[in-house]
């Protein structure tokens, strides 16, 4: 372990780096250009010995070039977020915790999520979520698409990218309510679950079973 050569590792000109760094051997730069008061982001950098023959940023980007096989490094961005608050910009993880937005007190809270209307082109983490501005919904992305979190919609056109079991009010005339159903055979449809003909409306009786609400529980796709 080398610990004399620690208080050597340490850079206060900007754009700085080390040449060679020991596996494991830590440096920093801290300088004062790295501090932008404007975005009141403070932070500084940390140089991790990795035993390999590159000295990149933590995004993959070349530093340095030349040096000592087996000594180079990976730099990180330290950032430090004040108590009384501050902005990081960029990626935030919350490892092994809880992530809380809680009020001060003096003023309400509120977690602002994004607000859009199409797909990231470079995907997005299952389970993230966003305020569907066109729909004005809260959607969350499973994977595949953006699912919404509210599964009853309302509105004269059917709701797009609709999931098993969904519901879309028509407050037409007449007012018909629709249950997206996605059959074990067959294509998947909106089908109608109020008629003003009994014998075709999807009710206890009629290939749907109701718990004890009186709510639809099950559609047998076979009876219609």
């Amino acid at each position: 372990m080398t610990l004399a050569t620690l208080q050597q590792l340490r850079s206060f000109n900007d754009g700085e780096h080390p040449l060679n760094l020991e596996p494991g051997q830590v440096a920093f730069n801290m300088a004062s250009e790295n501090f932008d008061g404007a975005k009141e982001d403070y932070n500084m950098y940390m140089y991790v010995g990795n035993s390999s023959n590159q000295r990149l940023d933590e995004g993959g980007t070349v530093l340095a070039t030349g040096g000592l096989v087996d000594k180079g490094w990976v730099r990180y961005r330290l950032r430090n977020v004040s108590v009384l608050g501050g902005n990081v910009y960029g990626d935030f993880t919350v490892l092994g915790s809880k992530l809380k937005v809680e009020s001060n007190g003096a003023a309400l809270s509120e977690l602002v999520i994004p607000k859009e209307v199409t797909t990231p082109t470079n995907g997005s983490e299952t389970g993230s979520i966003r305020w569907n501005t066109v729909s004005s919904i809260l959607e969350a992305w499973n994977g595949v698409k953006w699912d919404s979190t509210s599964k009853v919609t309302v509105g004269t056109t059917a709701p797009a990218n609709p999931s098993n079991g969904d519901l879309w009010l028509n407050p037409g005339s007449p007012v018909i309510l629709y249950v997206f159903v996605i059959p074990t055979t067959g294509a998947a449809s909106w089908v109608a679950a109020s008629s003003s003909a009994g014998d075709t409306a999807l009710q206890p009786g009629n290939g749907v079973a109701a718990n004890s609400l009186n709510q639809i529980e099950f559609i047998d796709s076979d009876t219609y």
